[in-house]
């Protein structure tokens, strides 16, 4: 698996390339999964989730192996 990304402001654009090998024929065949990802810092995101009416937005860090937003609404 190959994997490229383009930052443009808070959104970028991801492209995985999967190459598939097939020994017996000396074939090979890629394929490519894009998406594009808004990209904003945990900070961010709490703020944005504050504005559209979650309350008691929390983050909770190291029980995971990255940051988890929680929120009621």
């Amino acid at each position: 698996m190959f994997q490229v990304w383009d930052f443009v402001d808070e959104v970028y654009d991801l492209s995985l390339y999967f190459v598939e090998d097939d020994q017996q024929s000396d074939r090979a065949t890629t394929t490519v999964m894009r998406s594009r990802y808004y990209a904003v810092s945990p900070t961010h995101l709490m703020q944005l989730m504050a504005q559209v009416g979650y309350r008691s937005v929390t983050r909770l860090d190291d029980q995971f192996f990255q940051p988890v937003l929680i929120g009621t609404r």
